[in-house]
């Protein structure tokens, strides 16, 4: 028994140091999620009150882009109550200026800005910050990456949508013309959704004043962030499935069948891995959320632990069953993408409410999801306030889903 924990651990390790060295993917699972969910919880009432901030920073902006993207970036730092935006024509000048000491920093779109971002290619917006004010930059970075974000998104699902198309093939014999078309419908109706949700949230804060008793006020980030978490932490799908074919397809899979491992060592080492990495999230979320936004984590940490494992059990061996249904590691990236969004939707994490508590066809429909119950689980113990008791059912739900998975994958798998 002792061998067969100490062989899965080392497949895991194997996996982990892989994982490790993915950039992009670490800051997909990671990062976008939280500025995703800041972005959301701000505007639905999380990011501060409506009074005139006490402070501003004055900052310098040089748009050098032509493009639609640039121009986004700019009017999103403009509408930010504390800072305050002179524009100037050229970077040369603002660098030299903000040397000077006449403002706080200047930030510099690209030319290519937009052309990059359309190309899916690596880009960035620059902040140059006066050297005696060094305290300040990382604040004012951090409002720059809030403005970028939009631009970041629509840039994602462009390429997204571009690769779904690729894949589908419905579109190989259409004009030029007309799949630009089609692109730009579907992301046009993802874009005017996101819009929406942004300028009329679906999380409404009220503030009222109590005479004798005061309660603590709610915090949208109690929902906002578990519901992310939820939704990326299933977005490992595509990644654990892209991992099982690239060791078929570099005869490493092989390579471990011949050693002295057994499949369950192999399986379960893979499972381990991507069940650690999704602890990895809901701990970087929750963390962040509690000390930056005040964000409650409730009263159990079994509770809490509870949930992450079911969580983390569910997401993996779904990964699984999308590998043992794909037949190359391209198409289970896509499928996985695709899937991570229909269930997250259907399951209400990606716009951001409590659907266990909605009626009718829209429940229903939801309950059938892992991530409607996942999201439930963290949300009695965050926005409630619950016991562990209160999470167990969610928790054998999980369970459930995670066992049904699991055994369709292993009755579908391939090892050879």
């Amino acid at each position: 028994m002792k061998e067969i924990l100490y062989k899965t651990w080392a497949i895991a390790w194997k996996n982990l140091l892989v994982l490790s060295k993915d950039r992009g993917s670490l800051a997909i699972l990671f990062l976008m999620p939280l500025l995703f969910a800041s972005l959301i919880g701000i505007s639905a009432g999380g990011g501060g009150n409506e009074d005139e901030p006490s402070a501003h920073f004055d900052i310098y902006v040089v748009n050098d882009d032509e493009g639609p993207y640039g121009e986004m970036v700019e009017d999103i730092l403009a509408e930010i109550p504390i800072l305050r935006i002179e524009t100037l024509d050229s970077a040369v000048v603002a660098d030299r200026l903000v040397a000077e000491g006449e403002r706080l920093a200047a930030v510099i779109i690209p030319a290519d800005f937009s052309q990059q971002i359309d190309g899916y290619d690596p880009t960035q917006v620059s902040v140059v910050v006066d050297p005696v004010n060094q305290a300040y930059a990382g604040q004012v970075t951090g409002l720059v990456n809030y403005a970028v974000t939009p631009s970041t998104v629509r840039g994602e699902l462009q390429h997204g949508i571009r690769e779904v198309l690729n894949e589908s093939g419905m579109l190989d014999e259409a004009p030029p013309e007309v799949r630009q078309a089609a692109e730009a419908q579907i992301l046009g109706a993802i874009m005017t959704q996101l819009q929406v949700m942004e300028t009329d949230p679906p999380i409404f804060v009220t503030t009222e004043q109590q005479v004798e008793e005061s309660e603590e006020a709610f915090n949208p980030f109690a929902i906002v962030i578990p519901n992310f978490a939820v939704m990326f932490a299933f977005f490992l799908i595509g990644t654990i499935a892209q991992s099982l074919h690239a060791e078929k397809d570099h005869g490493t899979f092989r390579r471990l069948l011949a050693a002295p491992l057994d499949r369950g060592a192999i399986i379960g080492g893979t499972m381990l891995a991507f069940m650690i990495v999704v602890f990895c999230q809901v701990i970087f979320m929750f963390g962040i959320a509690a000390g930056v936004f005040n964000m409650s984590l409730g009263n159990s940490v079994g509770g809490l632990l509870l949930i992450t494992f079911a969580l983390s059990l569910a997401a993996a061996s779904l990964g699984l069953l999308l590998a043992a249904t794909t037949r190359d590691g391209k198409q289970a990236g896509t499928l996985g993408m695709i899937l991570g969004f229909v269930l997250a939707g259907l399951g209400g994490t990606i716009i951001s409410f409590r659907i266990y508590e909605a009626s009718g066809p829209l429940r229903i429909v939801g309950m059938l999801t892992p991530h409607a119950h996942a999201a439930e689980g963290f949300q009695r113990l965050t926005v409630d306030g619950f016991g562990l008791a209160s999470v167990v059912p969610q928790g054998l739900i999980l369970f459930g889903f995670a066992l049904v998975f699991f055994v369709a994958a292993m009755y579908l798998l391939k090892f050879e």
